[in-house]
């Protein structure tokens, strides 16, 4: 027994950020500088009565204004749009880092898999998104002949592999066949960017669909589902685009890879962990650099086709023939080392994560440069009469239903590691059937489901914060604000990871349009500075790390010090001219007849713009006010690492103390409900095993404080292979260390380990080999030798 008191243990925390990586600590003086900077900034506006005043009829708070315009060093408004914004983020960054690190109640065990519960789920969802949310985009005429549909496109073409796309119909009549240039007896008209096949409407749908089931499979472990997931997976690299402008580019790249750059500095994690986004750039970057490369010929047909041909023949060299290409090129940059997300290391990750879906960006692109004769294929049959319509489209479907059943009773049935081996293959089969039932009709293409809408537009942020908003241990745990109450749990915590995603989604696109104009120059510019900033950090952080002053406090020093440079910088900058600006349009306002007796009866109205008016409290109480802040910040910080739970680790030494804490309870721990109620009628914490016969007596440790991080949990089949892979297991002992062994087998996959079996003696070995590698046996010894052998090793 542990000679800690209760006092000791409750005590014996290391304070927050102590043993925190180089790139977090970076990441907290950045936004914590940027923080201070923007407080500050703030009260100075306020105490100047300056926070309210009106330009042209646009408040400056909040700046909404200037959200989708470049950043102008020269502008007070566009300078704290920009810092208001990042400061927002980096409280998100922050608040991911405290629901990982700092949870105030130990992070549980995913929710065991119930079939019943996946499909109710996801059938609920498509339900309520069909029935309420099923709205038409369709294209009307306007009084003067153009046009028009029932709500704004915020883009005029598919999210597919050619971006920009130029329909190779554009421009010709509505009765010519573009493929021959013969004349056509009838076509229906050309469809519009808001109904034509896969618009806009319809891949964000698309998108929220894969992406609820997604994060449901992440959820409650469905790995019985593991197959159709990584169909839709190939469907995400399907919809790969591109364009050829440089700021476009930046732009995308941009928008893929800004949270996830920041989450990695953010949590100490590889890039490769969050591996959606390197896949997405690779093959986007792939994309665009094929179509880039003579770019003016890319609507003559061989032109495109031999491109295509020659992106083919690498992708087969690369992925499909063991000539060492792959490892060649990439051991440049990755390693063999394990780390987060790469047990194996990141080069044998990377090949494995890239390979699953290496044909999906090309036979998008396939699909692309020929979706104009798809939509000409269905507006030439809409054309005739219903019987002939529904002949044709009916018998395409019997021809690609036969492939769809073929593919789900052959590779779709394997086992993981076999169909991981067909996914490139095959995987485009139910992609490629979906989008024609999903096209089938006018109807069909010119609706959508407007809820599944709104969750394909932030797949992106959906993907990335589930590893530590809404799951954690990067996507292993579950994240628990109201312990023993799972449902009720599971609600909360959703709430705030949708509006903290859509929060995101917007404060990525602001940030976006501030520092990413359309104009090659400020791109470049922008993203050098930033990149400096963050290496100034990253320097800064390293240097405290070596001097040993890692510490909330010095964290907050640095910050104050450099809040305060960068606020200075904007006062010097911007400050005279914004008073300027304020005092031209108070005049301009006294100048106007409509200027209400009341507007001008404010003290604020009249002192605001004249320097000489402002009190020496206007200019030296926001810098203490940045400093209350972050103080107030960083005091709430260091509670909350005090009295909350940690992450999931190794057990601190105190932990002895509670390790025989329990006690044997009767519940079927795969079963979520009933978990449920133990929590609550027993008051445990967490379960040793999980039954698979039903209700059992269980081990089920004591519900300890968050603050003790003392979290014991059951350790799944995947863990227990990675601890004993290549080891020998030898149990020794009488039945009682029998039943050991039993239970041991069955936590690592034996499910009928321990069941009756006549066949075998009653006192006899046993031995078993797991994964091929792990001999795990059990010699037999009755309890009289055991005690015998103890009374002559005392003696």
């Amino acid at each position: 027994m542990s000679s800690y008191s209760q006092d000791d243990i409750l005590t014996l925390h290391p304070a927050p950020l102590t043993h925190a990586p180089t790139s977090t600590i970076a990441t907290a003086l950045l936004f914590g500088s940027i923080t201070f900077a923007t407080a500050t900034l703030a009260a100075r506006l306020w105490l100047a009565g300056l926070w309210s005043w009106r330009d042209g009829g646009r408040p400056f708070w909040p700046s909404s204004s200037y959200q989708t315009q470049p950043l102008d060093e020269t502008s007070l408004p566009s300078i704290y749009n920009l810092l208001h914004h990042s400061s927002v983020f980096g409280f998100i960054l922050l608040y991911s880092y405290i629901c990982e690190n700092h949870p105030p109640y130990p992070h549980e065990e995913k929710a065991m898999y119930d079939r019943d519960e996946f499909l109710f789920c996801i059938i609920i969802v498509v339900l309520l998104a069909g029935g309420r949310s099923w709205r038409c985009h369709c294209v009307g005429v306007a009084k003067d002949g153009t046009q028009q549909t029932n709500r704004m496109s915020k883009g005029t073409v598919s999210d597919l592999t050619t971006g920009h796309r130029k329909k190779r119909g554009d421009g010709i009549n509505v009765n010519e066949d573009y493929t021959t240039g013969a004349m056509t007896a009838a076509v229906a008209p050309l469809p519009s960017a808001d109904n034509d096949v896969l618009n806009r409407h319809q891949t964000e749908e698309w998108k929220g669909w894969m992406q609820f089931t997604f994060l449901l499979y992440h959820y409650i472990h469905a790995t019985e589902v593991y197959n159709g997931i990584r169909v839709l997976i190939t469907c995400y690299l399907w919809l790969t685009g591109f364009d050829y402008s440089l700021p476009r580019v930046l732009q995308m790249l941009w928008r893929l890879n800004f949270l996830v750059v920041f989450l990695c500095l953010t949590h100490g994690n590889s890039y490769i962990l969050y591996y959606i986004c390197p896949l997405h750039t690779f093959f986007f970057l792939i994309v665009y650099a094929l179509m880039y490369v003579g770019k003016d010929k890319n609507y003559n047909k061989w032109w495109i086709r031999f491109k295509i041909g020659v992106l083919a023949l690498m992708i087969y060299s690369l992925w499909d023939i063991d000539w060492g290409f792959f490892e060649a090129i990439h051991r440049l940059f990755l390693g063999e080392e394990p780390t987060a997300g790469a047990p194996f290391g990141t080069l044998w990750e990377w090949y494995f994560r890239s390979y699953l879906d290496h044909w999906s960006a090309l036979l998008g692109m396939v699909f692309a440069l020929n979706a104009p004769i798809v939509s000409l294929f269905y507006r030439k049959l809409e054309a005739r009469s219903v019987g002939r319509q529904w002949i044709g489209k009916l018998s395409v479907l019997a021809g690609m239903m036969y492939a769809f059943v073929l593919w789900v009773h052959g590779p779709f049935m394997m086992e993981k590691e076999a169909y991981n081996e067909t996914n490139p293959y095959f995987g485009f089969i139910p992609l490629i059937l979906y989008v024609y039932v999903r096209n089938l009709t006018p109807t069909f293409r010119s609706h959508s489901m407007e809820l599944l809408q709104e969750i394909g537009k932030t797949t992106l942020e959906t993907y990335l914060m589930q590893h530590h908003v809404w799951l954690t241990s990067n996507s292993k745990t579950v994240l628990v604000f109201i312990p023993r109450f799972p449902r009720l749990n599971m609600l909360v915590v959703t709430f705030c990871y949708v509006k903290i995603c859509r929060k995101l989604h917007n404060l990525t696109s602001v940030l976006r349009n501030v520092l990413l104009p359309h104009d090659r120059n400020a791109c470049v510019r922008c993203l050098t500075s930033m990149s400096l900033v963050i290496c100034g950090f990253y320097l800064t952080a390293f240097i405290l790390d070596r001097i040993h002053v890692i510490s909330l406090s010095a964290v907050g020093i640095v910050s104050v010090i450099c809040g305060g440079l960068l606020y200075q910088a904007v006062m010097d900058s911007t400050w005279s001219e914004y008073h300027n600006a304020v005092k031209k349009a108070r005049e301009d306002e006294d100048d106007d007849e409509d200027t209400s007796f009341a507007d001008k009866s404010d003290v604020s109205y009249y002192t605001a713009g004249d320097l000489t008016k402002e009190s020496i409290i206007a200019k030296l109480c926001p810098p203490i006010i940045g400093v209350m802040f972050l103080f107030v910040l960083g005091s709430i910080w260091n509670e909350i690492a005090f009295a909350g739970a940690s992450s999931v680790g190794a057990l601190p030494p105190q932990c002895a103390e509670f390790v025989n804490d329990g006690s044997w309870i009767p519940v079927d721990t795969c079963n979520e409900s009933s978990r449920g109620m133990a929590y609550r009628n027993h008051h445990v914490a967490s379960f040793g095993t999980c039954s698979l016969h039903g209700a059992s007596f269980i081990w089920a440790w004591k519900e300890q404080p968050a603050r003790t991080h003392c979290r014991f949990g059951l350790r799944g089949k995947a863990k227990l292979k990675r601890l004993l892979i290549r080891r020998h297991v030898l149990f020794i002992g009488d039945s009682m260390t029998r039943n050991l062994y039993h239970a041991s087998l069955r936590a690592m996959g034996v499910r009928e380990a321990g069941a009756y079996d006549a066949t075998i003696p009653k006192h006899t070995d046993l031995n078993e080999v797991m994964w091929d590698t792990t001999p795990v046996n059990f010699k037999w010894v009755s309890s009289f030798k055991i005690i015998s052998a103890c009374y002559f090793l005392d003696h």
